[in-house]
């Protein structure tokens, strides 16, 4: 033990010593100078306590409210996936009460299809189709929706089959754009190559350089070639851009083919278009 240790512990020894060989009043004088002196340790030390008892209750009360937040987030999570789950239900709906009046009031000899597959890749380009050979699918046959024309059949299989769509640049339909004056435009309404986003664009081409033709005005098939029938809805024209020759169209579809999901195949479509 280190001297300074030791002389210490002597001198606190012999105070003890000291104090217990005194009288009864001594004793009460000397315990009261040390409660005077230590009193303010004391009360201190009570005051450090509650401080740390309360900040254990403080953290305690935080645990508790933290849980309680994380269970009302994941409700939050629950109830929004369930609230765009029934959006979804609800536009699938109203697109199912459309298509069903459509093809009750339609003149065409048609087969609904519901779109099972389509490519993130090329979603705007082709989708697949639940009907094939064994529903009397052929290739090149006309697809519509209640809104418009989707398409065209590509490859029939016996269950199912590939559309390419109105979106694809390969898809070319003969169209005429309405409301304007004596004389209709025609052109060729086709997809664009390489397209992007979730609104995909079409051009009409070959339009007299004159054109009259304003935005907003509405573009339908002419029947000719005979394979789309006419007057079929095809989009409505955003802008002109007029070249050195001729112009040129921005149609908006009138179909919505980020979201379409129920469609008709024309299975006969010459009969129809006789018919009108």
């Amino acid at each position: 033990m280190k001297p300074v240790s030791l002389i210490t512990l002597l001198l606190f020894l012999g105070g003890v010593a000291w104090a217990l060989t005194r009288s009864e009043p001594s004793v009460r004088i000397i315990q009261s100078g040390y409660y005077s002196v230590m009193r303010p340790f004391l009360s201190g030390g009570s005051a450090m306590e509650t401080k740390i008892r309360s900040f254990d209750d403080e953290l305690e009360h935080s645990r508790v409210l933290k849980a309680e937040l994380d269970i009302a987030e994941a409700e939050l999570v629950r109830m929004r996936m369930e609230i765009a789950q029934l959006k979804d239900l609800e536009q699938e709906n109203v697109q199912m009460r459309a298509a069903l009046n459509f093809q009750k009031r339609t003149s065409f000899s048609v087969t609904a299809a519901k779109i099972i597959r389509r490519k993130p890749s090329n979603w705007w380009e082709t989708a697949h189709i639940d009907r094939g050979k064994d529903h009397g699918i052929r290739a090149q046959l006309p697809v519509i929706a209640a809104e418009g024309l989707v398409g065209k059949v590509d490859r029939p299989n016996s269950d199912s089959s590939t559309v390419i769509l109105l979106t694809d640049e390969a898809c070319q339909v003969s169209a005429k754009v309405l409301g304007n004056g004596v004389a209709q435009e025609v052109g060729i309404l086709s997809g664009q190559r390489a397209q992007n986003g979730e609104n995909p664009m079409l051009r009409l081409k070959y339009l007299s350089r004159e054109t009259n033709v304003k935005p907003g005005q509405l573009v339908v098939s002419t029947g000719r070639g005979k394979l789309f029938p006419k007057d079929v809805a095809l989009g409505t024209v955003i802008s002109i851009e007029r070249g050195s020759i001729n112009a040129e169209a921005l149609v908006k579809p009138a179909v919505d083919f980020a979201t379409v999901h129920t469609v008709f195949v024309l299975t006969n479509p010459s009969e129809s278009d006789s018919t009108k």
